[in-house]
């Protein structure tokens, strides 16, 4: 990665719109089971499969899912209508060539969200551009 850990949880905690610990946190029992539904339920690609998201709360998502990246960093960004309301990274299980597992657990201001959307995807390690993207709209 460009910056060190810290310096990303530093400006994460700026803007203040997300909360990414790497293991998931326990349901409420009010939580609603929303799978990613572009294909029989499913959001996939070649680094990505089996994505599951859980609206837990109003503005709370937990997603859960399998990567196969590099260095099993899983690069994401949640915008909404142009705006930007995370840009993060979790670590996955293993990298690849092998599938691993990951889980990501946001926090965004409800009250301000229209049509959210969760991209996933990997950087890449010559250019550092984006490869792989998956775009999952979140549920309001």
């Amino acid at each position: 990665m460009r910056f060190p850990q810290k310096l990303m949880i530093v400006s994460l905690l700026a803007v203040g719109s997300v909360c990414v610990p790497a293991a998931a946190l326990p349901l409420p029992s009010s939580a609603t089971e929303q799978p990613a539904g572009e294909q029989g339920g499913k959001y996939e690609n070649e680094a990505f499969r089996n994505i599951a998201v859980t609206k837990t709360g109003p503005g709370q998502y937990a997603v859960k899912g399998e990567a196969r990246v590099f260095e099993a960093t899983v690069r994401f960004v949640v915008t909404d209508e142009g705006n930007t309301l995370a840009d993060s990274f979790v670590t996955a299980s293993q990298g690849a060539p092998e599938w691993g597992t990951f889980a990501i657990n946001l926090s965004l201001d409800a009250a301000k969200l229209k049509a959210p959307v969760l991209t996933l995807f990997e950087e890449s390690a010559e250019s550092g551009q984006r490869i792989h993207k998956l775009n999952i709209p979140l549920p309001k």
